[in-house]
């Protein structure tokens, strides 16, 4: 007979435990937890069997019991406590990836044994295991927190957040749905309807805040700076922005500038926003512009109102003046005028 008393790391009393089951119950839970196997779904574990998915969601549930009550007589107690204490620190709710994570890079376990530690931590009646849904991630949680509750405060904030229109802080959002922000932001992070960023909380399908194509991201670059920039650093700035998985090439940015209209070419390279007064056109169609609208102008002020507008080098808009006699002329009071 087996001393559990004498079996200290969680996968060897898992292990152990496994053994006390029968071997339908054992290839059940070994199945649907990927316990040195893939992953098995209810559906493909019954045709296996030739039973229908409930029963073997009834046989995975009595196995389950089964060690839970047999873990009472082994040291796991000390694994699960330390799961306890770390799920605590998301005020009781933690994501399945975060927790798998905890394993392997604070636990030190190997990636292979996350099965069996998952299993080890679902059997203890404090924690809920909710596996992916429509709208929420996978997590685990304390047993006393209901998943009604999670998705009346995701509710909720969606509904803030759509009368708001814009990015929320998430004390401000905190405020308005009466929780701290400690115990809100475990919540909204299941939703994936929800993104939160150091910025603040938004919707996933605010594309100028979750921006998706490479139109909007650039979009997102040239907003959030507010100034013309070189497309190599609009590249830079999104690749750092870790918007996705996706990479992007500089070439891939130069390209969306030049095909796209509500970018202005405004020096070498150097792009904007047309929204933000910016017209297309040379610097010499800028200078006759500018005359147009203000009248003849000493060289200082003209070319002061063409750096507003294009960044190029001062002697770029001498070169302009001269080059095009036919265009501009400097009249007896020294000021450049319109032909």
């Amino acid at each position: 007979m087996i001393n559990f008393s004498d079996l200290e790391l969680p996968t060897e009393i898992i292990d152990c435990l496994l053994g006390c089951l029968s071997e339908r119950e054992k290839d059940v839970i070994k199945s649907r937890y990927g316990i040195f196997m893939p992953v098995l779904t209810l559906a493909e574990i019954g045709k296996k069997y030739s039973i229908t998915r409930e029963r073997v969601r009834q046989i995975q549930n009595n196995a389950q019991k089964k060690l839970t009550r047999s873990a009472s007589l082994t040291k796991l107690s000390n694994f699960q406590d330390q799961v306890l204490e770390y799920i605590n620190t998301f005020a009781g709710i933690a994501l399945e990836t975060n927790l798998d994570s905890y394993f392997v890079d604070v636990l030190k376990f190997a990636s292979k044994d996350v099965p069996v530690l998952k299993l080890a931590a679902v059997i203890d009646p404090r924690f809920v295991w909710e596996h992916n849904r429509v709208n929420f991630k996978s997590h685990f949680r304390l047993s006393s927190i209901k998943f009604s509750y999670i998705k009346e405060a995701t509710f909720k904030a969606i509904s803030q957040l759509n009368e708001f229109k814009s990015e929320q802080s998430l004390t401000s959002l905190s405020k308005l749905l009466k929780f701290s922000s400690q115990a809100i932001k475990p919540i909204l992070l299941l939703d994936r309807r929800i993104c939160i960023k150091d910025s603040g909380v938004s919707l996933a399908e605010w594309r100028n805040v979750n921006p998706r194509t490479l139109f909007d991201k650039i979009l997102y670059v040239l907003n959030k700076t507010q100034e013309p920039m070189h497309y190599s650093r609009i590249a830079e700035l999104i690749l750092d922005s870790n918007f996705d998985a996706k990479t992007v090439s500089v070439q891939a940015v130069h390209n969306e500038l030049i095909n796209n209209e509500d970018y202005v070419l405004i020096g070498r390279g150097i792009y904007a926003m047309k929204n933000w007064g910016y017209k297309e056109g040379t610097v010499s169609d800028v200078i006759a512009s500018i005359l147009e609208k203000k009248g003849p102008l000493h060289l200082y002020d003209l070319t002061q109102e063409v750096l507003q507008r294009r960044k190029v080098k001062p002697v770029t808009v001498q070169v302009n003046l001269n080059s095009n006699k036919s265009k501009f002329r400097r009249n007896n009071l020294g000021l450049y005028e319109l032909v």
